[in-house]
């Protein structure tokens, strides 16, 4: 049976001691149940059987909507703050590791929106940082009023033409951030270069062949 770390000083947080007693017992059976990733698959049925109190989700994301995501049209949590205290930094070339990121990347967890940054050790030591933010796909009309702003020379309806004929995909990723790929095309639309390769890009480059790593072992 998997065993767990577990917060001696979660007795003195403004969280744990401003719960209704049900609820801080709730809590301790949702760290409990939830997987390894931090994921909670919603029962609140088993849950008040197990627990020995009627509990609902109403209530429930009242008091722990701070500490939650919620995804899978509410059949799912995930708790943000579960992977860093259990593991600290993921790593790629660490077995014990390599299920916790399969499962994140099963779920697509870093695109849940509001999740922050999930370190992952990565590709030869690569340190990789998705962008978490869910991504909306602008307009025209966005592209060059940024274009406009920033008072730079690219064609926002070349730009958004490019892109859209690509699926908005960077690389072999989904795009995460429009303006930083705006940005990267400031120094080459004069000369209609090819576009280089992005910091944002390279990361989350990093992150695919960490990700391939797992699925190819």
């Amino acid at each position: 049976m998997p065993k767990r770390y577990t917060d001696t000083d979660k007795w003195k947080k403004s969280f744990i001691k401003g719960l209704p007693a049900k609820y801080k017992l709730l809590w301790l059976y949702i760290l409990d149940d939830c997987c390894h990733a931090g994921i909670w698959e919603t029962d609140f049925e088993v849950a008040s059987i197990r627990i020995g109190s009627k509990v609902t989700e109403k209530e429930a994301i009242k008091y722990y909507q701070k500490q939650i995501k919620i995804f899978d049209d509410g059949n799912k949590w995930f708790i943000p703050k579960f992977i860093d205290f259990q593991y600290g930094q993921l790593n790629a070339n660490s077995k014990p590791h390599q299920s916790v990121i399969k499962r994140i990347d099963k779920y697509d967890v870093y695109n849940i929106e509001g999740i922050s940054p999930i370190d992952v050790a990565g590709f030869e030591g690569e340190i990789a940082k998705p962008i978490i933010n869910k991504f909306k796909k602008p307009t025209v009309e966005q592209i060059e009023d940024y274009c406009n702003e920033r008072s730079n020379t690219v064609n926002a309806n070349k730009y958004y033409v490019f892109y859209e004929s690509k699926g908005w995909v960077v690389g072999k990723s989904k795009m995460k951030d429009w303006k930083a790929a705006v940005r990267n095309w400031e120094s080459s639309s004069s000369n209609n270069k090819a576009y280089p390769t992005s910091k944002v890009e390279s990361q989350l480059t990093s992150w695919k062949k960490a990700r391939d790593i797992i699925k190819n072992q």
